[in-house]
């Protein structure tokens, strides 16, 4: 199975993401991926621009959030798989 950073580009794990929330959970295990402009789930946080997200392991979602005035961002949130 693969981890979260098997699934986020490379640039995530060095850089400007070296202290970014979601490294800490860069070895937990990928559920599931969902791609909302393709037909998969929306993403239940409040970032605006994710382009796909991760449910893992550990009961918490990862979102890869592209904002063209930012650059990417990874938003972390405790997941309910019943919020749906």
């Amino acid at each position: 199975m693969k981890t979260l950073k098997d699934v986020l580009p490379t640039e995530f794990m060095g850089g400007e993401y070296v202290n970014d929330k979601a490294r800490k959970h860069a070895d937990v295990q990928v559920t599931a991926t969902h791609d909302p402009y393709n037909g998969g789930l929306r993403w239940p946080g409040s970032h605006k621009n994710v382009v796909i997200w991760y449910e893992l392991a550990n009961g918490k979602a990862v979102g890869w959030n592209e904002n063209m005035s930012r650059g990417w961002s990874f938003p972390v949130i405790t997941y309910k798989k019943d919020a749906r």
